[in-house]
């Protein structure tokens, strides 16, 4: 894909405005990137607050009433609501269950069981699973990807 960059003063300060000859999915994630614009994500760990950098975040699950993510082999506690996070996190990350949220640049395979339940392996060996409620949106995600 050739990419030419313009700089227009007559915009406004936070727009931006791309042309191409068709939709693609490298211009939906351009697209999706630049709405979504969120780079870290204010978390806990150990009683300090950090900010955990959204690239490196492999899942974000609820348990207990409280809503965590998986970075760099450690789990944060975020602020917000799954549902908040669903909504606004790029399309990288796709929603697996009720629970939880996985991005799917670390994920290895999935695999389908007999039961209908998908089996989620990531790239560091973990693993975590699926429901047959969001296997459309698992699909749609992947043919995205």
């Amino acid at each position: 894909m050739k990419v030419s960059l313009t700089y227009n003063h007559q915009l406004p300060k936070d727009e931006l405005q791309l042309a191409t000859q068709a939709p693609s999915p490298t211009i939906d994630r351009i697209v999706d990137f630049a709405q979504k614009e969120i780079f870290q994500l204010p978390a806990q760990v150990n009683n300090r607050k950090v900010l955990v950098d959204l690239v490196t975040i492999q899942q974000i699950y609820a348990a207990n009433k409280k809503v965590y993510c998986y970075a760099n082999h450690q789990e944060y506690l975020l602020n917000q609501r799954l549902y908040q996070l669903a909504s606004t996190l790029p399309n990288s990350f796709v929603q697996i269950s009720r629970s939880e949220l996985i991005q799917l640049k670390y994920v290895q395979a999935f695999n389908f069981t007999k039961t209908g339940i998908i089996e989620i392996l990531f790239k560091d060996g973990r693993k975590t699973s699926a429901s047959r409620r969001y296997l459309g949106k698992i699909k749609e995600a992947i043919n995205h990807a």
